[in-house]
């Protein structure tokens, strides 16, 4: 009797463990696609900071559901160089935890360069 109540809370802890880490692996590879897509949508000669969080939050309004909350979404870009960094915070199984993912896509800029120039 003693050792099904010891093993039996023990292993749900085990169970509710995987599911939460399974949880943010999932959450993780969301944020990195978010991250790529709104890196890609800055990068073109026309993307603006508007499009990149469009991007972001087109990915993470159709794959996340209620997965991921305060989600915050950074630009910063030259006119050469584009980064946008994703972070969010990971729904919790566990009373106390609150993990958080964040993913960083980097890249260069699309420039028109004239052809007087190009030489």
């Amino acid at each position: 009797m003693t050792t099904t109540v010891l093993v039996v809370p023990i292993a749900m802890l085990l169970i509710f463990a995987v599911v939460q880490a399974a949880l943010v692996f999932h959450a993780q590879a969301l944020v990195d696609a978010a991250a790529q897509d709104g890196a890609q949508a800055g990068q073109g000669v026309l993307g603006t900071e508007e499009a990149v969080h469009s991007a972001v939050h087109s990915v993470i309004g159709e794959s996340a559901g209620n997965l991921l909350s305060n989600v915050d979404v950074s630009v910063h870009a030259n006119p050469w160089r584009l980064s946008v960094t994703v972070q969010a915070t990971v729904k919790s199984l566990i009373p106390g935890y609150n993990p958080t993912v964040s993913s960083i896509a980097a890249g260069p800029r699309e420039i028109f360069v004239p052809e007087y120039r190009r030489r």
